[in-house]
């Protein structure tokens, strides 16, 4: 019944809109997005219930922002669904949605509505979890609860990082950065920006790198300000934001332009270079749009003009700002206008006004902290309220729970006194019992027959391998020890001249020694059904001990974290395939970087392991040079065994490659 009600209900939303419009709702949407709600629809009418909750959740996904009214219906008609077909992951989901929806009214609603989604989502590691920690430390950021937003930050970076979704990474990582300069950290909002930086450039995210350049040019205008105005710290301030208002002109990104003009006046301005404070104040305000936020910027150019005493001018000016907060309702900005005009009429030794307009600052001031508390208490409110309805109808579940089990407790008084009936019961449960047992006996029998074909069947395929690796090693390994050996008697046997077949013959000699020791490698995987991980270290270290003998001037370092489990063991496919990416990764090193220093170290990473092998060489432009068959054979090796490859290289800074498996 509720279902149909809902229905009703975003009938009638998209009626009314479509008269309000003049037209049907859909013609507010772009068209891609109106022929993917119609697609939508047409497939409701012909849909399972499961297929239902996926077009459900498509549909409010796709109106969101657009049109919230019918966004949050069908997120009401997911959580109804859902909960009636106890799909807890759709639910979480759609409480993901109406946390969206109602973040522009209520900020404490929505955060309630994200960590209610935040419980079910965890248990799935669903993909929303990419937005929804973010969306929460946002938030807590915004009432200055500052621990929480750094912890649901952090928990955002890592849940990016491990999904290798780099936009995500470098949002989070701006955000955590943005947090520590509220918190007045701002050497750390600096280094996390710098960061993020490093991944905007990487992933070409211009309107990110323009943010970032913006966020570390505030930090250190703050910076600058808190070190007694330091001169050359506002001079690291101009040179980031001047970065971020160029960046932002060449994307034709006009509302991060304004903010930026702004930010750079009012560092000149603090410098008391007001002519540069006047030029980009000026072309903050001469952005087009924009209008309700130009009212602070009229202001800081009120403030320009009273510092250079053009009283005329900065009154034009201050009456514009106060009619332009008057217009748009932003009283914080009405309130700096108020104590400019208090400035200007103290500069101008009229008291009595100056008085005046000092008393209306302040009574705005306490005005605004008034309203910021009675809205506070507002939600806080209906917070309780939303708990105290959710109470009262846990309470009235318990007593329908009561009174169902006085009926039960009648009702079996009542059969407790039909002793035949009884004595029926009992004599059928004996036999019920007895054949569950002998059923339970015939599976374990069944069970024990199938382990021991299982059995008999790894036996055989153990007895196959180790046929093989004696085949390898009898008849192939003998026939290339027997090419080296007449490659050798080629070479001292005969009198050769041709410097060129010598090298040849030298080159096909070294080639097959490498054969036969990859051949001795596999024959190592083959003979073993697991590998523990102090089989692979031994054999890592006898590799890495040789690379070191062939090649004198390089240093090998080969470290292994006292975390990781020394009795871990992997199959045979796992550990060859990661024997042979480190051999690639240090052959490749060797072959073409020019390095002095070759590491490879071993950490735990969560719960996995982490390969890292790096060095010291010449590195190459990721973006310039292409994947060579190596690199694409590791990357396919790790990707065989579940494993995440990655690589890192910067001309002149080396190359780093690791794995997590």
């Amino acid at each position: 019944m509720r279902q149909v009600f809902l229905i009703l209900m975003l009938f009638f939303a998209v009626v009314v809109f479509g008269q309000k419009h003049g037209q049907n709702s859909l013609m507010v949407l772009n068209k891609a997005d109106s022929l993917q709600i119609l697609k939508y629809q047409n497939r409701l009418k012909s849909a399972n219930d499961k297929e239902k909750l996926e077009l459900y959740y498509q549909l409010a996904s796709t109106y969101l922002s657009k049109i919230d009214s019918i966004a949050n219906t069908y997120a009401e008609l997911l959580i109804e669904k859902a909960t009636a077909s106890n799909q807890a992951q759709y639910r979480g989901r759609a409480l993901f949605l109406k946390g969206k929806i109602n973040s522009t009214s209520s900020s404490i609603r929505a955060l309630d509505y994200y960590q209610e989604a935040t419980k079910i989502l965890e248990d799935y590691a669903d993909q929303a979890l990419k937005d929804i920690y973010y969306k929460q430390s946002q938030i807590h950021t915004l009432f200055s609860e500052f621990p929480e937003a750094l912890d649901l930050g952090f928990k955002s970076l890592e849940f990016n990082k491990i999904n290798n979704i780099e936009a995500n990474v470098l949002r989070d990582m701006s955000l955590i950065g943005y947090i520590y300069d509220r918190m007045y950290e701002f050497k750390e909002s600096i280094k996390w920006n710098r960061e993020a930086l490093k991944i905007a450039k990487k992933i070409g995210d211009q309107n990110g790198e323009a943010l970032c350049y913006g966020r570390i040019g505030i930090a250190f205008d703050e910076l600058a300000e808190k070190d007694n105005f330091n001169e050359r710290l506002f001079d690291s301030a101009l040179y980031y934001n001047k970065k971020a208002a160029r960046l932002s002109e060449s994307i034709n990104n006009l509302a991060f332009s304004r903010t930026t003009y702004s930010n750079i006046g009012n560092t000149y301005s603090k410098l008391k270079d007001y002519k540069k404070a006047e030029e980009y104040t000026l072309k903050s305000l001469a952005v087009p749009g924009f209008e309700s936020r130009k009212g602070v910027t009229l202001v800081n150019l009120g403030k320009i003009y009273l510092e250079t005493k053009r009283f005329s001018e900065a009154k034009k000016v201050l009456d514009s700002a106060m009619r332009n907060t008057l217009k748009y309702g932003t009283r914080k900005y009405q309130l700096e206008a108020y104590y400019r005009f208090h400035e200007l009429d103290v500069k101008k030794g009229d008291y009595k006004s100056a008085l005046n307009n000092y008393i209306e600052y302040k009574s705005i001031e306490d005005s605004l902290l008034n309203e910021t508390k009675t809205r506070q208490i507002a939600e806080m409110g209906e917070r309780y309220k939303t708990a105290d309805k959710e109470r009262q109808i846990l309470i009235h579940r318990t007593d329908l729970a009561e009174r169902d089990l006085t009926i039960q407790k009648r009702n079996s008084q009542l059969f407790g006194t039909i002793a035949f009936a009884v004595v029926l019961t009992f004599i059928g449960y004996l036999f019920y019992n007895q054949q569950k047992l002998r059923n339970q006996q015939l599976q374990k029998e069944s069970e024990l027959k199938d382990a021991l074909l299982k059995i008999e069947t790894q036996n055989r395929l153990q007895e196959q391998r180790l046929r093989i690796s004696r085949d390898l090693h009898d008849n192939i390994g003998a026939q290339l020890a027997f090419i080296i050996s007449s490659i050798d008697n080629l070479k001292y046997g005969f009198d050769i001249t041709d410097q060129k077949l010598k090298d040849k013959l030298t080159s096909i000699s070294n080639f097959t020694t490498e054969t036969i020791y990859e051949l001795r490698d596999t024959i190592w995987a083959m003979n073993k059904t697991e590998i523990t991980f102090e089989d692979l270290q031994s054999r890592l270290s006898n590799y890495i001990d040789k690379a070191h003998v062939f090649e004198g001037k390089v240093d090998f370092s080969f470290q292994v974290d006292p975390d990781v489990d020394l009795k871990r063991k992997f199959n045979s496919m796992e550990g060859v395939n990661i024997h042979r990416v480190i051999q690639e990764a240090i052959h490749n090193s060797l072959k073409h970087s020019n390095s002095k220093n070759i590491e490879v170290k071993v950490e735990k990473f969560m719960e996995h392991l982490k390969f890292t092998i790096s060095d010291d060489g010449q590195g190459f432009d990721m973006t310039t040079v292409e994947k060579g068959n190596g690199l694409l054979n590791m990357q396919k090796r790790i990707h065989e065994i579940g494993g995440k490859f990655e690589i890192e290289s910067f001309p002149n800074h080396g190359t780093k490659i690791s794995f997590v498996i």
